[in-house]
């Protein structure tokens, strides 16, 4: 499920603990990791086919005409209490290049990695580490960034955003726990022999020990923190299985509920297709500024685990299917988590009426595109 792309003028290996982490990651998510490792530091977005991870990169040309500068590079110590390699310490600002995608920071600030949609960018040197310890500054980057991307791996994957949260804490977890081995044994100057990533050594330099008691007590705040947080999923999760087992066991409850979707008078059909409700609707008509305009039928697409998509069937304006929503895409705002909160006590009644009032409901203050693109009707 792993698949390595090197780029630029020269052939980039990634292999050996790097591909045994990004093997790992691919499994445990059940999506494919590709690894993308230019050697002029350019390495556009994919997108699609799983999860992009680019090493050392920008998605733009980090220098135009290979003279001036654009992108301001800066040398970094340490990533995540981890001293880097003497020499390889360099590592990207990305600054305005970033500003449609998120940087992620280490404790100490540092620009560490940039999520980009399906799209994680390394923004420093990681190949230029001692094969020792690079794979494990590898997946503290993973566990930094996946953290942030639990809503997409959810749509790829088909998994519910707990499941996926589940095992994005097993392996961030399984880091910290490697960690922890790898300080005691550097501390110790010695190796492991169970299969896991050898000892790190000893820094150019000079003594790392300041910098492994402080590598040490990072982690192990890190552990409490991850102990603290499963504790708090594991009530989620037990508390939607209760519920989801009262709904098993409830079929008359169910059954009442599509017959309430159905007894709305805006509502058409109701059909379960995989792991959505799709709801039709008859035409909606909405009111602004006093004057009435038909926006047309629509399909509402809830899925199981909350998020929404709202496809006009009848009238369109381009990608718009309503002046709040495009491509499908709804401009939930604060009503997206009361939407999530109905879905999963399987209030899908409630979660209905309220989309279908969100349709009705146009501000133009907020709207994406102005409601005059669609009919306005005789007064």
């Amino acid at each position: 499920m792993v698949d390595v792309h090197p780029g630029g003028t020269e052939q980039v290996p990634v292999a050996g603990g790097l591909r045994r982490v990004t093997e790992e990651y691919a499994k445990a998510l059940a999506i494919p990791v590709h690894v993308h490792a230019p050697t002029n530091h350019f390495s556009l977005p994919r997108w699609g086919d799983g999860l992009h991870l680019h090493l050392f990169a920008l998605p733009v040309r980090p220098r135009w005409l290979n003279i001036w500068p654009v992108t301001p590079i800066t040398e970094i110590p340490a990533v995540f209490s981890w001293p880097l390699a003497a020499g390889r310490q360099e590592a990207f600002m990305p600054g305005s290049l970033f500003t449609r995608g998120v940087v992620k920071q280490d404790q100490k600030g540092h620009a560490i990695g940039g999520m980009l949609g399906e799209n994680i960018y390394v923004l420093f040197d990681l190949l230029g580490q001692p094969e020792a310890f690079a794979p494990i500054i590898l997946r503290r980057t993973l566990d930094l960034c996946l953290g942030g991307m639990t809503e997409w791996l959810s749509l790829a994957t088909g998994r519910l955003p707990h499941q996926v949260q589940v095992s994005l804490h097993r392996l961030s977890h399984r880091t910290t726990l490697i960690t922890l081995d790898q300080s005691a044994a550097r501390s110790a100057g010695e190796t492991t022999n169970d299969g896991r990533y050898p000892e790190a050594g000893r820094a150019e330099g000079g003594d790392v020990l300041p910098d492994q008691t402080a590598g040490v007590k990072e982690n192990l705040k890190e552990l409490s923190r991850q102990m603290a947080l499963q504790t708090r999923l594991l009530r989620d999760c037990q508390e939607r299985f209760r519920r989801l087992k009262n709904a098993e066991q409830s079929e008359e409850a169910l059954v009442r509920e599509f017959e309430g979707l159905l007894g709305i008078p805006e509502v058409r059909d109701v059909e379960i297709r995989g792991d959505r409700l799709c709801v039709f609707t008859d035409t909606v008509d909405t009111v602004v500024a006093g004057k009435r305009y038909r926006l047309g039928c629509f399909r509402v697409d809830i899925r199981f685990n909350g998020d929404v998509a709202i496809k006009n069937l009848t009238h369109p304006h381009g990608y718009y299917d309503h002046p709040h929503v495009w491509n499908a895409q709804p401009c939930l705002g604060n009503i997206g988590q009361n939407v999530l909160k109905l879905v999963s006590e399987f209030q899908w009644v409630a979660a209905a009426e309220l989309l279908l009032e969100y349709l009705k409901t146009v501000n133009p203050k907020e709207w994406y595109t102005p409601i005059h693109n669609w009919e306005e009707l005789p007064a």
